[in-house]
């Protein structure tokens, strides 16, 4: 009779194969009851209740507006600091009320974005702002333990960098800067298990992971919808789509050394697959991350995840086949051409993961 498939059973299991820590149990516990007690108060209210929180910012940004409180870039900034460290105080007090929550989370954006212009005014020196907003936006990510706000920094502080670049005209910085959030990505969801356990990344994983995947999709739109861009040379985007197959192979070998795969002549094809799509694909390194995340998300068991990369992923091939400088005709072979090379995929990947008789 086989074992009886229960959570204790698989963290138990997960346990002594060493993928969970000890005290997983424990910590796990104490996640599901918190889902639990949020669970209890429907989702239309908790909206209702966010939306209110939100509109009853509204009053407060006209009196600062029609006060003239932030006319001057000092003013601007004084007022700033002050919302920011009162609702990082707020946020932080004990017992978390969800209107509390929002309101807090409205004025710190606020507090954020007059401290931003209230700096560009004193300062005229988008180096000075640019680093000013990457370290106001990694201090409130330690400090601020909100999920929104610490998915919104990721995002605000990588448009800092690429402003940045782009200022300094280091133009190929932004190739470094897609590798490294590519590997920001891929660690944060391969040790997912582990970082759920820990005191330091519980509260982190959920937000930057997601955060991680926003910001290299949106990075690499303008590889497709602007490959002619003048501020990107377009010959240069071939070093992201060579990163970017350099971490799809260690993704690859890292699942099928994780799911014990003999390595053989089947898996030597999706290595050479692998590297094939990188060499046809070299100007489309949109689609290769795009990939990445899509494997992440079977590998993690993760919907959202994998909507997200299908949803990237017809952006950036529609995209790709619009502006291929070829005839309609070529296209129209291109297209064929892919659908077999998919059909062949999928045989392939069927050789090399055989289902067991049964379907189990």
């Amino acid at each position: 009779m086989s074992k009886q498939l229960t959570l204790a059973a698989v963290i138990d299991d997960l346990i002594a194969q060493k993928q969970l820590p000890n005290e997983a149990p424990a910590e796990i516990a104490k996640t599901l009851n918190v889902s639990l007690e949020q669970a209890s108060t429907p989702w239309f209210v908790s909206a209702l209740i966010a939306v209110s929180a939100w509109l009853s910012v509204i009053p407060f940004l006209a009196f600062i507006a029609l006060s003239h409180l932030v006319e001057e870039p000092i003013s601007a900034i004084i007022v700033g600091l002050i919302l920011l460290i009162g609702t990082v105080i707020l946020h932080n007090s004990k017992g978390h009320i969800l209107f509390l929550d929002q309101l807090a989370l409205a004025l710190n954006l606020t507090g954020q974005v007059m401290l931003i212009v209230g700096i560009a005014g004193e300062s005229k020196n988008v180096v000075t702002v640019c680093l000013a907003i990457l370290f106001m936006e990694m201090l409130l990510i330690k400090i601020y333990s909100d999920h929104i706000l610490r998915f919104l920094s990721v995002l605000i502080a990588t448009a800092a960098v690429l402003v940045l670049i782009y200022d300094l005209k280091l133009y190929l910085g932004i190739h470094i800067l897609i590798f490294l959030i590519a590997i920001g990505a891929i660690w944060y969801w391969i040790a997912e298990a582990s970082h759920l356990t820990d005191k330091v990344m519980a509260s982190l994983h959920q937000p930057l992971a997601y955060a991680f995947i926003i910001a290299l999709q949106i990075i690499l739109v303008p590889s497709s919808i602007l490959p002619n861009s003048q501020l990107i040379s377009p010959v240069t985007w071939w070093y992201s789509s060579f990163s970017l197959t350099v971490l799809l192979l260690a993704l690859e070998y890292y699942i099928l050394r994780s799911n014990n795969i003999t390595f053989s002549m089947k898996t030597y094809i999706i290595f050479a697959g692998t590297l094939l799509v990188g060499l046809l694909l070299y100007q489309s390194p949109g689609i290769i991350a795009s990939i990445i995340v899509l494997i992440l998300g079977f590998q993690r068991g993760n919907r959202v995840l994998i909507g997200l990369a299908i949803f990237f992923l017809n952006i950036f091939l529609i995209s790709y086949y619009y502006y291929l400088d070829i005839t309609l005709l070529m296209k129209s072979i291109s297209l064929m051409s892919a659908g077999l090379v998919l059909l062949g995929l999928r045989f392939i990947l069927k050789w090399v993961f055989p289902l067991s008789e049964g379907g189990q």
